[in-house]
């Protein structure tokens, strides 16, 4: 009912503006023919004739020529009426109008009508202040703009086209007159639009350029760094044999020291392990343990050629005139440069982005514009994709002289070259991606680059993997870090409420951190470490979280979690705590406002609509990735996200690096801090339920009975209220007998133990 009211008001308001504009219309023509024939329009006409012209003189031929204007808004029903102030400037117009008349006749003595009555009483006013010249402009300046503002007319842009226009025209007579002094004929183009096309400046006068910016390493250098990697692992293993035959006999010591002193057990195994972490030779993984890549295939010149030809003809069946700079070939996308036609928009090269794909017959294709080329990137898969390995970037020269211990192998750019980024940078990396997409084995990259690059007591990996599938090849490593327990109990973390509680404690562990960092007057985990190997301490390491799934955890415990990772986020960078979160269902429900804001550096995989895009990196493009590890990646502090290819890696590669790693027997150690956080909130706890305790006894008495919803309504929350039943039922104040579900409630107790502590 109520759209059909709306719609009949509609109605109802477009036939009042036809009838109103019919009359207005009919109005306007009567008073023109009144104007100009009088006497054939009786006695009414003849009336309004006298009366128009005796008030406002030659100024009458204006007032229709205004109804008819009012008549034909009402007609336009999408033009927007303003009424009131239409009418007031036409009232203006029609004053001025006849105060101009009056001037130009009063002047110049000339033998016209004037301005009318409502004109000979103004215009003596403008004589007196403005003179005769002066009154004339200001007049006739006034009356152009509002007569122009009544008609809807833009002044500025109707003196714009004139003076554009003039303009034009001079240059054109100038051109025919130098050309004629030439004696050169002028041109003319009279000649169909087909010639015209193909004598057009703009073609492809040279074949594009291949650039092909792959740098292989030398074979002599890669077989000389892996002869040295296997030397240092057989001393290592020799080293190790010593050393254990050497210490067998303080073994045996440290026994008999645990058998007498059994509360002391921990201690002397404490200190051992750190002399261990400190003096033990670790070895890092060789790259023979990775298989090589196609990077190093050679190009097809040839077809790469026919392909930008191909889409040369592609831009021109559209009309859009584009020249072939550069073709940058890469392993699975190739980039072609265009430089489009002076006067020719991007955006219309956008508009056909599916045509042109279809043309090249691939499934999509994605345009980005090249600044420092002044081109258009037009990228395009490839008809057979070469496979990037891991080794292909690792064993790059990039990789090997980085630094830092978070070095991360991303993948390889459009043209081939790894692409290295550094994780304590970002300082928190955002990964998203459909399932299938590449995402997993992203995550294998960055572990396995921070395998290559650190020792198990410089980096620790605290791995949560709610599958249960992806992390459990990790197993083994001494890596691994759980805040939870002792070295030694670290395991990959597969339930949700174990990596809440895992999350909540390492908040705990990062404020311990900055405790100690404000202590020894450093600013962050740089500098302490620095201050310690200046001073013979314990350095601390980095810790990595690694969620391959974050949406399982926000499913089931999304607030704990997210206020975790919302602290950690905001304050670990400076302790050496980064977080990598993976999730494939990018919603604004995973990945929220306080999470998103804290995570600068994004990589996305392909992702199932443009939606999911915008919302990890807030801008489309995702969705016409190809998957198999295609992505963009987001650095932190960025306007656009870069196009890499993930490289891949086997599970296979994975088992051989862990077990590599493995077999070297390195200690597992970390400092147990969190358990005096544990216990202290244990303290904590039992202490407030001790203080609701009379409270709660008092409401026994009040209300004769008790249950879990009484007290979580007097108190709130459903935890708080479980620990006051239990240290209820812990006094004897309640109990349950056998086969009811009732609590029974011993009242006396009760009311003696307020009698002695409720003051």
């Amino acid at each position: 009912m109520a759209k059909q009211t709306k719609k009949q008001l509609e109605e109802h308001r477009k036939s009042k503006r036809l009838l109103l504009g019919c009359i207005c219309c009919a109005i306007a023509f009567f008073l023109l023919y009144a104007l100009i024939s009088a006497s054939d329009t009786g006695i009414i006409g003849e009336a309004l004739s006298t009366i128009m012209f005796s008030s406002f003189g030659a100024s009458s031929y204006i007032i229709p020529i205004i109804l008819l204007w009012f008549g034909i808004l009402y007609f336009i029903t999408s033009s927007i009426l303003r009424t009131r102030i239409d009418l007031a400037l036409a009232v203006v117009s029609v004053t001025l109008s006849s105060v101009l008349f009056s001037l130009i006749k009063n002047i110049f003595n000339l033998k016209f009508q004037d301005g009318g009555w409502l004109g000979n009483v103004l215009y003596p006013f403008f004589l007196k202040f403005f003179g005769n010249w002066g009154s004339i402009a200001i007049v006739g300046i006034l009356f152009i703009f509002f007569i122009a503002a009544f008609f809807r007319i833009s002044l500025i842009r109707l003196i714009k086209y004139i003076v554009k226009s003039t303009i034009e025209d001079i240059k054109q007579w100038y051109e025919y007159r130098k050309a004629k002094k030439q004696d050169k004929p002028t041109i003319v183009n009279n000649r169909p639009k087909k010639e015209l096309e193909e004598e057009t400046p703009f073609e492809q006068t040279e074949k594009p350029r291949i650039i092909d910016s792959r740098q292989p390493a030398k074979k002599e250098d890669k077989e000389d760094f892996v002869q040295e990697q296997m030397k240092a692992a057989k001393a290592q293993e020799e080293k190790k044999i010593i050393t254990q035959t050497e210490e067998k006999e303080p073994e045996e010591t440290e026994e008999q020291v645990q058998e007498e002193n059994p509360v002391v057990e921990p201690k002397p195994i404490v200190k051992q392990e750190k002399i261990d972490t400190k003096t033990f030779s670790y070895t890092l993984p060789p790259v023979t343990l990775l298989r090589e890549g196609s990077l190093n295939t050679q190009i097809n010149e040839a077809e790469l050629q026919e392909r930008a030809e191909a889409l040369r003809d592609a831009l021109k069946s559209f009309r859009i005139d584009a020249v072939v700079q550069d073709i940058i070939p890469g392993p699975v996308i190739t980039r072609y440069d265009i430089v489009l036609a002076p006067g020719t928009k991007m955006q219309s090269v956008m508009n056909i982005m599916d045509d042109i794909s279809l043309a090249m017959k691939t499934a999509a294709i994605r345009i980005e514009p090249v600044p420092e080329k002044s081109a258009v990137g037009i990228e395009i898969p490839n008809p057979k994709a070469s496979m990037v390995s891991l080794r292909d970037i690792i064993d790059t020269k990039e990789f090997k002289d980085s630094k830092s211990l978070l070095t991360l192998a991303v993948g390889t750019k459009t043209d081939g070259s790894g692409y290295i980024s550094n994780l304590a940078k970002m300082p928190h990396l955002l990964i998203a991606g459909a399932t299938g997409s590449g995402k997993s084995v992203g995550v294998h990259n960055i572990i396995l680059s921070i395998l290559y690059k650190a020792r198990p007591d410089e980096v620790k990996f605290m791995l949560i993997d709610p599958k249960r599938v992806e992390m459990t090849a990790y197993k083994q490593i001494p890596h691994l870090y759980n805040p939870c327990c002792m070295a030694d109990d670290a395991d990959v973390i597969t339930r949700p409420n174990e990596a809440s509680d895992a999350l909540k404690k390492l908040v705990k562990v990062m404020e311990e951190r900055y405790e100690k960092y404000a202590s020894n007057m450093v600013r962050n985990i740089e500098d302490y470490n620095a201050k310690m190997v200046a001073e013979g301490g314990d350095k601390d390491y980095y810790i990595i979280v690694i969620i391959d799934e974050l949406a399982d955890l926000m499913m089931v415990a999304s607030k704990e979690i997210e206020d975790s990772i919302q602290r950690l986020a905001q304050m670990a960078r400076a302790v050496g705590i980064h977080l990598i979160l993976a999730t494939q269902r990018p919603t604004v429900n995973v990945i929220t406002g306080t999470i998103k804001a804290n995570f600068p550096a994004r990589q996305s995989f392909q992702t199932v609509s443009a939606v999911d895009s915008k919302v990890i990196l807030d801008t489309i493009g995702a969705e016409s990735l190809i998957g198999k590890g295609d992505m963009l990646f987001l650095p932190p502090s960025e306007p656009r996200p870069v196009r890499l290819q993930g490289a891949f890696v086997s599970s296979k590669e994975i088992e051989q690096v862990v077990k590599f790693i493995a077999d070297q027997d390195f200690p597992k150690f970390y400092e147990p801090l969190v358990h005096e956080v544990s216990q202290a909130a244990a303290a904590t706890a039992a202490d407030k339920a001790e203080k609701d305790l009379i409270p709660a006894l008092k409401l026994i008495l009040e209300r004769r009975r008790i249950s879990q919803d009484l007290l979580k309504a007097q108190f709130g929350g459903s935890a708080r209220a479980s620990n006051i039943l239990s240290v209820l039922e812990v006094r004897g104040f309640i109990h349950k007998p056998e086969g009811t579900n009732r609590w029974e409630i011993n009242y006396n107790l009760v009311e003696d133990y307020l009698r002695i502590n409720d003051n």
